[in-house]
């Protein structure tokens, strides 16, 4: 096993033939597939205990200065003009509405089954987690 500093990092040892398997963000397998680099991308265990989906999210502070923009902010960021975009940009996110075109080198969130994952159990997990591995990443 070896940990390296950055995703784009994992693209590219496993392009070069360092590594056999590496596991990245789809965005730097899709740089990769794009640059024609030898890589392919896995979702491994579409339908048991399923794919790790990494959410993003926007939220509006409590007690902003200026709630009624925030609000508009969100609702154009939650939009399907902008989810449109971000699927077609190199950050390839998979859309959620209905109707929106995916990015081409990533399978429609409709063909696997999302990972089930309380991040409020793994936040609680991050220190003994980090403690644990610091031997093992010599720091």
């Amino acid at each position: 096993m070896k940990i390296v500093s950055a995703n784009s990092v994992v693209l590219d040892t496993v392009a070069r033939g360092e590594a056999k398997v590496g596991i990245t963000d789809t965005d730097d397998v899709n740089v990769g597939l794009v640059n024609k680099q030898p890589v392919a991308m896995v979702f491994p265990d579409r339908e048991g205990m399923g794919v790790p989906v990494m959410p993003n999210m926007v939220s509006l502070i409590a007690g902003a200065p200026h709630p009624d923009a925030g609000k508009k902010l969100i609702d154009y960021l939650l939009s399907p003009e902008v989810e449109r975009m971000l699927s077609q940009s190199e950050a390839v996110q998979i859309p959620l509405h209905a109707g929106v075109e995916g990015p081409k080198n990533i399978p429609p969130l409709s063909s696997f089954k999302p990972m089930t994952l309380d991040y409020g159990k793994a936040a609680d997990r991050v220190e003994d987690v980090t403690r644990r591995l610091q031997p093992v990443l010599g720091l």
